[in-house]
């Protein structure tokens, strides 16, 4: 699988540094909040604006948008063809895919507009489009040939897409642990400037699980799955931005791992003394959890359409054991409902 270029520039690339023949996928949104985003849109004749989120990846949506950008670019050949996606996650997934099969591969360029993206959903070269409620399901291996990290576009976004963007932050640091980690869990609060320091270093600690596999065969890669599998059901059920719920499945990961005694509780208590922990917890996060029948129901089918499932029961859960040193077990999704009960009526002294 080819590896991606990464570049770190100050301001959005000029057009003519990106391809000789551009369609522009990019989110509508940005035009509001992002003057020079809109200067540079107006450089690139082939665009196609979609509106960001999961209704974007439904699989019943996408033959509606693949016609209108088949007919966009009916003069494009091939070879010369280059898709640049500006957008989050579920921009860059849509994107992706959408050069991943127009004309049988064209030329890929993300622009990650949103630190969640920037931070992780950008690389590793994964697309995606969802079915039904299920996320993920359908999707490609597609590398993207460049990917620009610009600090203007990413400094622009509301200031609630710093906070989003943290749990995929925070998911990373724990399992680099290292100085990565030594550094990081002293940060006390989460600004766009913490997020721009560190991006570099969280993008190259990904691609060394990636790198290791990076066409998810071995199972080394889902390590990169820690806080996504309770995290991915809640984000559904009480539509959660991503990295919020990320949060909370990190919470959830963390607790299960002490009560199955993965983690010690004495090292459970010193990793919550971290200044930069505080930001995982959050005095609604109970409020999430309920042990009634429908609740419980309901995660169980949006766990057993989870793709980490291993058999038609069980899928492969990450702990962390400390920071630096994670672990891939094998759970059942009756394991995982009984825990969620087993939480929201234990009192945790936090």
């Amino acid at each position: 699988m080819r590896k991606s270029s990464l570049v770190f520039t100050a301001r959005l690339p000029k057009p003519s540094l990106l391809g000789s023949e551009i369609l522009l996928v990019y989110d509508e949104s940005l035009v509001k909040y992002s003057t020079e985003f809109k200067s540079w849109l107006k450089s690139f004749p082939l665009r196609y604006p979609v509106a960001a989120g999961e209704k974007l990846k439904s699989v019943d949506e996408f033959p509606l948008h693949i016609h209108k950008i088949v007919a966009l670019c009916r003069k494009s050949s091939s070879r010369n063809l280059t898709v640049v996606v500006v957008g989050g996650g579920s921009v860059g997934d849509f994107g992706g895919f959408v050069a991943s099969v127009l004309k049988r591969g064209v030329r890929l360029i993300q622009i990650p507009s949103t630190w969640l993206a920037a931070i992780d959903s950008a690389h590793g070269g994964k697309t995606a489009l969802n079915v039904g409620s299920a996320k993920n399901q359908i999707g490609t291996f597609y590398p993207a040939d460049n990917i620009f990290l610009v600090k203007s576009l990413l400094l622009s976004q509301p200031s609630a897409r710093s906070f989003e963007g943290f749990g995929e932050l925070l998911k990373i640091a724990l399992l680099a642990g290292g100085s990565f980690w030594k550094s990081f869990s002293k940060e006390k609060n989460v600004t766009p400037d913490l997020l721009w320091k560190y991006l570099r270093s969280a993008i190259q600690e990904k691609y060394k699980i990636v790198n290791k596999d990076p066409l998810e065969k071995t199972g080394h890669r889902h390590l990169l799955n820690l806080g996504h599998t309770v995290g991915h059901a809640l984000e559904v059920y009480h539509e959660l931005p991503h990295g919020i719920a990320i949060n909370y499945g990190l919470d959830f990961s963390l607790r299960y791992g002490v009560h199955l005694k993965l983690m010690t509780r004495k090292d459970y208590d010193a990793l919550m003394t971290y200044p930069v922990m505080a930001y995982l917890l959050s005095p609604s996060r109970d409020q999430l959890l309920f042990s009634n029948a429908q609740f419980l129901k309901n995660m169980q089918n949006l766990l057993l359409s989870d793709k980490k499932k291993t058999s038609s029961h069980k899928l492969r859960f990450v702990f962390l054991k400390n920071p630096g040193k994670a672990t891939i077990v094998e759970v059942t999704v009756d394991d995982l409902l009984i825990e969620i009960c087993r939480q929201k009526e234990e009192e945790w002294n936090d």
